[in-house]
């Protein structure tokens, strides 16, 4: 019974691994990206905790990334800061903040840069890294 019970324990780990590996994705099917990182700013101060997000003019899988207190951010697209994909993106910007009674949000921008549709902003991501500025006004 001993050995039996071991046998089944070896093929069950064994079936496990495999679908753990199995299950990891192909990396190398991933497109390229180029590795984005910059700043948001709002009449020259800062935009803290801000969404930033490039859309591809192709329609491709979007880019997205959260802005720190200074208005830093790094971009994301498949994995943890790996950047964008190349080519020409639409940007938009959205930040709220919590209003007096901390029920509801308020934007602390101009609502033109929260959709794709409405936000002035292009900018087209090339081989090598990025450093965007993005200067939002009224």
């Amino acid at each position: 019974m001993i050995p039996f019970c071991r046998l089944t324990m070896t093929g069950s780990l064994l079936l496990i691994l495999l679908i753990a590996v199995g299950c990891g994705g192909k990396q190398e099917d991933l497109p390229e990206t180029v590795a984005v990182s910059g700043m948001v700013t709002y009449k020259g101060a800062p935009v803290p905790e801000a969404t930033i997000m490039l859309y591809p003019v192709q329609g491709r899988k979007p880019a997205s990334g959260r802005s720190d207190a200074e208005g830093k951010f790094t971009l994301t697209t498949f994995n943890k800061d790996d950047g964008a994909l190349p080519g020409e993106h639409q940007v938009t910007v959205n930040a709220f903040q919590s209003t007096p009674e901390g029920v509801s949000m308020k934007s602390s921008i101009p609502i033109k840069y929260s959709n794709p549709s409405s936000s002035p902003l292009k900018v087209t991501v090339a081989e090598g890294d990025a450093d965007l500025k993005l200067e939002l006004t009224d």
